[in-house]
């Protein structure tokens, strides 16, 4: 399958003020340029062993930027940031699982991990040390796509893509559910 990173880099700018006509812009133009089963099917994640953790970079905002390696070594979160980056983290991931694909979770995203690049990213899991807020939002999101045939198999329509809003529908013919998003305060 195909690993989209294009939807991982929308997610991300999108929940960091790119707003949501640039997220559909970009999801359309994948859409027109691969076979209807590649976007249908394609492997959709967060972050990789490749990228930066999620929760890292939503929490920082653009704090991390032009810094060296060791101070990216030694980062960790605020409680500030790391609350804000919950925030954006539970929204993310909704709008993951909500997606035409397959949500594919990096191992230590869904219990709070932080880390940016390799090989911080790739710390051991937090054995008895998860964050069960954020298990349990990751759970919930599994039930929900398991329940629901339109977020696993429907097609997408977009209903609003603008500013901090993105809003679309994932429909089948026995199902319709409305994905709302808003990126803002």
């Amino acid at each position: 399958g195909l690993m989209n990173y294009p939807l991982r880099s929308a997610i991300l700018a999108f929940f960091q003020g790119g707003g949501g006509e640039n997220f559909v812009k970009v999801m359309e133009t994948i859409r027109e340029n691969y076979p209807p089963f590649a976007f249908y099917s394609a492997m959709n994640s967060l972050d990789t062993h490749d990228t930066p953790r999620i929760l890292t970079l939503l929490g920082a905002g653009g704090e991390y930027r032009d810094q060296t390696k060791e101070w990216r070594a030694n980062f960790r979160l605020s409680p500030k940031q790391r609350c804000q980056g919950k925030k954006l983290l539970r929204a993310a991931a909704l709008l993951l699982f909500c997606f035409p694909g397959s949500p594919t979770i990096y191992y230590g995203d869904e219990v709070g991990m932080e880390g940016f690049e390799d090989p911080f990213n790739r710390q051991t899991y937090p054995w008895g040390h998860e964050d069960p807020e954020l298990l349990d939002w990751y759970r919930s999101l599994g039930r929900l796509r398991r329940k629901h045939q339109a977020l696993r198999r429907g097609s997408i329509r977009y209903v609003q893509g603008k500013g901090p809003l993105l809003a679309f529908c994932r429909e089948t013919e026995e199902e319709q559910l409305l994905c709302a998003f808003n990126a803002g305060g």
